[in-house]
């Protein structure tokens, strides 16, 4: 007993003398690292990209249906077709940040395959609706079970990642719903000549069928493969548990759950991080209006509407390709508001362009040529939600609610202006939605700057508690729990 009480003693001490930044007591320490970061690519990365592919699919599937007889089923004007895309919207910012507080207090293993098992249901049920009322109530349903997706995803990169591998890993991430767009008119296009009014159903039905059970076993997989903390992974332990650990934490990055408390808040709302990121997320959504409403362009401009889509295939692919680009870059250059700023400024450039050129009615070939230019916004995504990851390193319960106030403000307030800028009327020209856009990527950049000058300058960044101070000195004269060692 006394042997057992000395070895532990000895032990302890041992690791108490460890530094966060000190892997010298772990035998081929930099093996070991290399080693962690492959299965998370392997595990958690490969699962998050096709859980987004479904969550692109699932979220932006109505144009599709649309195309395969769902509003001629249900009898939809234009203005119910509307709202049953803007219900999606209702449900997802609603349940949003409940959800990503959530997620810090259970294991993500658990939650985030059942947010994707249980959307992939939802969009099944889909293929019952029989009236307006009875899709309004599953948009909202599937906006309620989306909406811990991407901000959790986000969070547990976050929670793993360092700041040398996070860009790069946020942008694959993201990417998934970019290549989704490349395929959904396939699958749709697919659906409508292969199965329209097959086993007496109509396209649309298949189409909510087929992709809801794709959501449906990445889900069922991802029980299976997708880690929770690197305290606490099954499948992470021993040296790969303390490597995990101890990386994070030698870059400032906080695992600990303090629960909520008023530092919590004031990190929130009494800091301007939040505000800035938020602003500058609306800004960053409303960049992507040209390339969203393309189709709409060509098809104005005469081209039929298979022709317009089939178009859209290799651009989401090319945006995939920048997302990633610039995710890598960012890591590879370090300081994330540097590749924003070029991104703003280079979207900046072409909007310009769009808007002076022939006051807006600009010739085909430089329709075509913008539309390849303009992706460098959609990559400002992944680096902005990296930065934040970084910013609100702090604790644990501030990052998760910081990313997902961000996400879900910055996703809803462009929803309500993109319907008076973008408005269809306007194609092909949509002066008023490339002014406008232009200006608030102008604003971008402005905000931008200010954020990295007040982190450069330490000016009321985040901070965590003394709660949560206390609890990671305590920790750092504790022995890391190993599972091998029980």
């Amino acid at each position: 007993m006394d042997q057992e009480k000395n070895n532990t003693h000895i032990e302890t001490e041992s690791i108490a003398s460890v530094k966060p930044n000190d892997f010298e007591h772990i035998p081929n320490a930099a093996e070991v690292e290399k080693k962690l970061v492959k299965i998370l690519d392997r595990r958690l990365m490969i699962w998050a990209f096709f859980g987004y592919f479904a969550n692109g699919l699932d979220r932006n599937n109505m144009p599709n249906a649309q195309t395969t007889g769902l509003s001629e089923d249900l009898g939809l004007v234009s203005n119910q077709y509307n709202w049953a895309i803007t219900m999606f919207f209702i449900g997802y910012i609603i349940l949003q940040i409940p959800a990503n507080y959530v997620i810090t207090k259970v294991r993500p293993s658990i939650m985030l395959p059942t947010v994707v098992f249980t959307w992939g249901a939802v969009v099944c049920f889909m293929a019952l609706v029989t009236n307006v009322q009875g899709l309004y109530a599953l948009r909202v349903c599937l906006g309620l079970a989306e909406a811990g997706f991407y901000p959790g995803i986000v969070f547990l990169l976050g929670s793993w990642y360092t700041k040398e591998e996070l860009g790069t890993r946020t942008a694959v991430f993201v990417a998934g719903s970019q290549v989704s767009g490349a395929f959904s008119g396939l699958i749709s296009g697919a659906i409508a000549t292969g199965l329209d009014g097959a086993h007496g159903m109509r396209g649309w039905k298949w189409l909510f069928i087929i992709e809801g059970l794709i959501a449906v076993t990445i889900g069922a997989v991802g029980y299976f493969v997708i880690p929770d903390f690197p305290s606490n992974t099954k499948f992470i332990t021993g040296d790969l548990r303390e490597v995990a650990v101890i990386r994070l934490e030698r870059q400032g990055r906080s695992n600990t759950k303090s629960g909520l408390n008023m530092q919590t808040f004031r990190n929130l709302f009494t800091t301007p991080f939040i505000y800035l990121f938020t602003f500058m997320f609306i800004c960053m959504q409303m960049g992507m209006g040209f390339l969203q409403n393309f189709p709409i362009i060509l098809k104005t401009i005469g081209y039929k509407a298979d022709f317009a889509n089939y178009m859209m295939v290799p651009i989401w692919v090319w945006v995939g390709i920048v997302v990633i680009a610039q995710g890598y870059l960012s890591d590879k250059y370090s300081n994330r508001a540097y590749h924003i700023l070029a991104g703003a400024i280079y979207t900046l450039i072409w909007y310009i362009i769009l808007v002076a050129v022939n006051g807006g009615n600009v010739p085909t070939v430089l329709l075509f040529i913008s539309a390849y230019m303009i992706p460098p916004v959609f990559g400002i995504s992944p680096i902005m939600m990296t930065w934040a990851n970084e910013i609100y390193a702090c604790d644990t319960e501030s990052r998760a609610l910081a990313i997902a106030i961000i996400n879900s403000l910055g996703n809803l307030a462009p929803n309500f202006i993109n319907v008076e800028v973008w408005s269809i009327v306007d194609s092909p020209d949509y002066r008023l939605g490339k002014i406008v856009t232009m200006g608030m990527t102008a604003a971008m950049i402005v905000m931008c700057y200010s954020a990295y000058y007040m982190q450069k300058n330490k000016i009321m960044l985040p901070k965590p508690s003394q709660r949560v101070g206390d609890e990671e000195m305590d920790k750092k004269k504790t022995h890391i729990v190993r599972d091998d060692e029980f």
